[in-house]
C-alpha cells in the first residue's frame, strides 16, 4: 500500500478536526494562528503596563518634625561689658576726665536688677596753681519712658590736680520693658581765674553713659 506524503497526511488530519468544531472557517485559522490554545492574547498582555511604583513626595518643612527656630533679639554689647569705661571732656583750657566702673555684670542688667556704679572725676591738662572745686555732680537717668534724677552731690568739693572726685551712684529701677538706660552726667566746676585770687568762674561738663537691658527674650 503507499503511503502518503506526510504533508498531506497532515493537511487532511487538520480538514478532519476542522470540520468536528464549531467556529473554524478554515484550514488557515489553524495551521498558521499564532494564538495559544487557551485563547489568551499574548499582545494584549505585552501592551497593558505595569504599574508605577508610586512617587513619594519630597518632604516639607511642615512634615519633617523639625522645630522652627525663630532667631532671638541679641542685646548690643555696653562701655561697661568689660567692668570699666573711661571718658574725656574738653573744658576750654583742660580737660575733665571720668571713669566709670562697676563690680556687676553689666552684660545681665534688666530694667528691675540693681545697678551700682562708681564715679571719678580728674582735671587734666592744668597746673595746680589755679583751684578747681566741683559744686554740683549729678545723674539723670531716662529709660525712654521716665526721666528720673539718680544722684546729686552738692558742695565744694576740691579737684585742684592732682585731687580727684569720686563718688558711687546707685540707680532705680527703670520702667519694665525698657531697652536701654541713658545716663546724663554734670558737674558744674568753679575754676579760679588767677592763682590765689579766690575769683571764680563757672564751667559745666556734661557727658553720657548708655547701659543696654537684656528684656525677654534676649540674648547676651
Amino acid at each position: 500500500m503507499t503511503s502518503l506524503p506526510r504533508s498531506l497526511a497532515v493537511g487532511m488530519a487538520a480538514a478532519v478536526l476542522c470540520g468536528g468544531l464549531t467556529g473554524c472557517s478554515s484550514l488557515k485559522d489553524l495551521t498558521s494562528s499564532s494564538k495559544p490554545l487557551g485563547g489568551g492574547s499574548t499582545s494584549a498582555a505585552r501592551a497593558t503596563p505595569s504599574p508605577s511604583p508610586p512617587v513619594s513626595a519630597s518632604p516639607s518643612a511642615g512634615t519633617t518634625g523639625e522645630a522652627v527656630v525663630a532667631k532671638l533679639p541679641a542685646r548690643p554689647s555696653g562701655p561697661l561689658d568689660t567692668g570699666s569705661a573711661t571718658h574725656r571732656l574738653k573744658q576750654g583750657t583742660f580737660s575733665v576726665q571720668l571713669t566709670y566702673w562697676t563690680s556687676d555684670n553689666a552684660k545681665r542688667y534688666t530694667a528691675e536688677s540693681s545697678k551700682t556704679i562708681n564715679v571719678a572725676a580728674h582735671i587734666e591738662d592744668a597746673d595746680s596753681s589755679h583751684r578747681v572745686t566741683v559744686s554740683t555732680f549729678q545723674v539723670t537717668q531716662d529709660d525712654g519712658t521716665r526721666r528720673v534724677v539718680a544722684a546729686t552731690d552738692n558742695g565744694k568739693f576740691d579737684v585742684t590736680p592732682p585731687y580727684p572726685y569720686n563718688t558711687v551712684v546707685t540707680l532705680p529701677q527703670a520702667t519694665t520693658g525698657a531697652t536701654k538706660l541713658t545716663l546724663t552726667v554734670r558737674l558744674d566746676l568753679l575754676v579760679e581765674t588767677a592763682p590765689e585770687s579766690n575769683s571764680y568762674y563757672r564751667s559745666t561738663a556734661l557727658d553720657t553713659l548708655t547701659l543696654p537691658l537684656l528684656t525677654n527674650g534676649a540674648s547676651e
